[in-house]
């Protein structure tokens, strides 16, 4: 994939952009990073579906499987997997995985929405059945995150997006066919 000239392998991306959704299309050619980490850290029943995983975002209802450290050392080796049968990782901007993307000098691109989406993005959370708790912790945060993600340095190169882009067709512009 290449974005303004700048070649990378990766997409680090905030919530509410697609992340998900294109995983689910696409299961074949890439890995959803927050799912492996959430099935890892939690015992999540192996049949629920996307939108009651969404609806416990911020209240997570299962029990704990393994501590954040842990689960960072057993989701090495299922992401380095992937990476061998030729799939992007997708995942959200976790502290640890900007440290492996660079441990392992993996170039990624940080997708994060415009300065002027913060109710695009609320709408956006609510309309896929996230919890009150996460929509308004996410848009109570917006102005911050956006100024973290707009100087964030571990990465490759950044895509600002807006009004009715996500990620499947973002990917389509670095030139990514499906």
């Amino acid at each position: 994939m290449k974005w303004n000239g700048v070649e990378f392998e990766a997409v680090i991306a905030t919530p509410g952009c697609g992340k998900s959704y294109l995983c689910d299309k696409y299961p074949e050619r890439f890995v959803d990073v927050d799912e492996v980490r959430l099935r890892l850290k939690y015992f999540v029943p192996g049949n629920i579906t996307r939108q009651e995983l969404e609806s416990t975002k911020g209240e997570r209802p299962f029990p704990r499987r393994m501590h954040t450290a842990e689960c960072f050392k057993a989701i090495v080796p299922i992401l380095e997997k992937e990476r061998e049968e030729g799939k992007i990782l997708i995942s959200a901007p976790h502290a640890e995985i900007f440290d492996y993307f660079q441990e392992k000098k993996i170039k990624a691109c940080f997708v994060y929405p415009k300065a002027d989406m913060k109710e695009e993005i609320r709408r956006r959370h609510v309309e896929r059945g996230n919890t009150q708790k996460f929509v308004d912790e996410n848009y109570d945060m917006f102005e911050a995150f956006f100024e973290s993600n707009s100087k964030d340095e571990r990465v490759v190169c950044k895509y600002e997006f807006g009004k009715d882009e996500y990620l499947e067709e973002i990917l389509r512009k670095f030139g990514l066919d499906f």
